[in-house]
């Protein structure tokens, strides 16, 4: 039987990358100048070079608060990415932090150990990023001049807090038994350790989404205001 639901998740995982690819197919209604898509293109690259230099450099993307669980700040790459790509940009960075944390975690031991497998460490990171890139260029869109900084902290804080809760769904669909066994042991020892791990998990998901609402709407908002002035001023050069 598992054999069976590990050949089903492996097509599953390919019909995702499949149709992730699709919809990344560049299709734009008006032709974008070479700048633009070599400007684009950097910019893509800048954030796939952040996530993966976060990924392998020891305690920078992946924080160490015990010697099996460890605390994730790519998120924040992701969201930054979104929200000024939209969920196209956001779809993309979250297949590639869920890809770096499918291959950080083939070294890895403890807790951290099951994301080992594509199925389950890229598709809530996926998710992720889609519903951060709407939901962010959402609010860029409607909200009022001056409140834009706040909704974009409030939503990051929001959309960190439903990585988690993505990620753990995801490790219950896989791995039923050992996530139930976190909570259904009567075990004097099992209780207290299933309680600290849990305060491990609520404490670090609380510092995961204060430093989003923190650090990413200004980043976002300063970056916005940047980005199109270094195009406008490219196709004023051009002109003359």
């Amino acid at each position: 039987m598992n054999d069976y639901i590990s050949i089903l998740s492996v097509i599953l995982f390919a019909l995702v990358l499949i149709f992730t690819f699709i919809l990344l197919l560049p299709y734009e209604k008006k032709e974008k100048t070479t700048h633009e898509l070599i400007s684009g293109m950097t910019l893509d690259a800048v954030f796939i070079a952040i996530i993966l230099i976060m990924t392998f450099v020891p305690n920078m993307g992946y924080i160490a608060i015990t010697p099996f669980v460890s605390l994730t700040l790519l998120h924040l790459p992701v969201l930054l990415g979104a929200a000024l790509g939209g969920w196209k940009k956001g779809l993309m960075l979250g297949l590639i932090f869920g890809l770096s944390s499918y291959m950080q975690a083939l070294s890895s031991a403890g807790f951290n150990a099951l994301f080992a497998y594509p199925w389950v460490a890229i598709p809530p990171r996926m998710i992720f990023g889609l519903v951060a890139g709407i939901v962010l260029s959402f609010i860029g869109k409607v909200s009022k001049k001056g409140m834009t900084g706040l909704y974009l902290g409030i939503a990051c804080a929001l959309l960190t807090a439903l990585h988690t809760a993505l990620v753990f769904f995801d490790l219950y669909i896989f791995y039923p038994d050992t996530i139930a066994g976190l909570f259904s042991s009567t075990s004097p020892i099992a209780t207290g350790t299933t309680m600290t791990f849990l305060l491990v998990i609520a404490f670090g998901m609380l510092g995961e989404m204060a430093v989003a609402a923190i650090i990413v709407p200004p980043l976002a908002l300063a970056s916005r205001k940047v980005l199109p002035r270094l195009g406008q001023h490219r196709r004023t050069r051009s002109i003359r």
